[in-house]
């Protein structure tokens, strides 16, 4: 797995930022920093984004066939997922701050290969959603004074 950007994952996670948060997906990948409470700052919406691209090397079957190496668990391909994870703090329409993070996960096929592009993805999901979380909290300081209210 590789992630970008590199970040220190937090200890804890002891900061939250308030607004009307715009997602639509599962929850469980939303950064867990993110609070949806637009009457508490009603200026600030936290939209969530995120993209997932899947990839697929097969070795040619007439060769994973005949090749004896494949009973003794030879590479007979390679799943690759990415997922491109955003998270925008508009305030109207502006953009005034913006976090992203890349999430490259590939794994190696063989004949007793096991894990599905489902299992890949949830995996990169969450990474990124973690790699995000931590972005915000190192920049703590900076997002409390940003997004305090007028």
């Amino acid at each position: 797995m590789k992630i970008e950007p590199q970040v220190k994952p937090p200890e804890s996670i002891d900061f939250g930022m308030k607004g009307k948060v715009i997602y639509e997906g599962n929850k469980e990948y939303l950064p867990r920093v993110l609070i949806d409470e637009p009457v508490t700052n009603p200026k600030i919406d936290l939209k969530y984004t995120y993209d997932v691209f899947y990839g697929k090397k097969d070795v040619p079957n007439a060769l994973a066939l005949y090749n004896p190496f494949t009973i003794v668990g030879f590479p007979i391909g390679e799943n690759t997922v990415s997922v491109i994870g955003t998270l925008d703090i508009l305030r109207g329409e502006e953009v005034i701050k913006s976090y992203r993070s890349i999430c490259i996960l590939e794994k190696t096929r063989n004949l007793f290969s096991e894990g599905t592009f489902t299992q890949m993805r949830r995996k990169a999901l969450i990474a990124v959603r973690d790699n995000i979380e931590g972005q915000i909290c190192s920049d703590k300081n900076y997002l409390e004074t940003l997004l305090a209210p007028e």
